[in-house]
């Protein structure tokens, strides 16, 4: 895993509507296996879309979304959803701009939190819930023009539809009244450790995501659904702030010690196993 997402924080998730759109595309993605593809050659119809999403992304400043997570474990053949919200702001212009992000999901049916994560535009502090952890990642600095990361979550975050067709193959394959479906399929070894396929929904009024499925190299389907979001809304700057350790909690700072070997703040090594770069996609942290 490199740099994140969000969902989403997705972070991932972005989107400019005036009034959210609630139809629901054919398919619940939650259940649904979009079939393998190939890249194809150039669709001049997919690169004007393409074009337009990049250009609506550009505009936002701020937003906030009800968002869905449904997760498919087809070893075991359960079926996980979770419900929350998201903010985003982009904070500053030009090399200082910041992209500020909260994500917050519950279990459907649960009131106790089961992922928090929060990007302040240079440290993206997940929860570990059933470690009573919250490790802090510092982010490194986006190249000039780059939105946050050129990654599979850049998808929802602001990457240009050149750099998009660039490490990823995608197909445009259907278009209704409301929806524009795009299959993708990774070019790049480090986006083949993320995922195997996905697609990304857009939708056709605002050309901006209403929905992400991705199938995990485990075989774990993901969704991210957007039933609803607004733009231009008025979010006080502290809900992006670094949050504070709940009582029982531990704040761990993960960092990547000279060696390569993995630490946490003071040297204090950081669970077995884990990977101390800043989360790549952002995975249940409630399992």
């Amino acid at each position: 895993m490199r740099v994140p997402v969000f969902v989403l924080t997705g972070l991932l998730v972005t989107g400019a509507l005036a009034s959210a759109q609630t139809t629901t595309p054919i398919g619940n993605a939650g259940n649904t296996n979009p079939p393998a593809v190939t890249a194809p050659a150039n669709n001049p119809k997919l690169d004007q879309y393409l074009l337009r999403w990049e250009q609506e992304m550009k505009k936002i400043t701020t937003l906030e979304a009800e968002i869905a997570r449904i997760d498919k474990d087809k070893s075991f053949g359960s079926l996980t959803k979770f419900v929350g919200s998201a903010k985003y702001m982009k904070a500053g212009s030009g090399a200082t701009t910041l992209n500020l992000a909260f994500l917050e999901l519950r279990q459907e049916g649960k009131t106790e939190i089961a992922d928090k994560v929060i990007c302040t535009g240079t440290y993206l502090y997940q929860f570990f819930p059933p470690q009573k952890e919250i490790r802090a990642y510092e982010l490194p600095k986006p190249k000039p023009g780059q939105v946050a990361d050129d990654g599979f979550l850049g998808l929802l975050f602001g990457m240009r539809a050149e750099e998009a067709k660039r490490k990823f193959g995608l197909t445009l394959v259907k278009e209704d009244a409301h929806y524009i479906y795009v299959d993708i399929q990774p070019r790049y070894p480090a986006d083949k450790s993320d995922f195997n396929r996905a697609r990304l929904v857009l939708n056709k009024d605002s050309f901006l995501p209403r929905q992400l499925w991705f199938e995990q190299v485990n075989g774990t389907e993901v969704t991210w659904d957007i039933p609803r979001l607004r733009v231009g809304t008025d979010i006080p700057r502290s809900v992006f702030d670094a949050p504070r350790v709940p009582s029982g909690w531990k704040l761990v700072p993960v960092s990547r010690a000279s060696n390569n070997s993995p630490t946490a703040g003071g040297g204090t090594p950081v669970p077995a196993g884990e990977n101390t770069n800043p989360p790549r996609v952002i995975r249940p942290s409630n399992k």
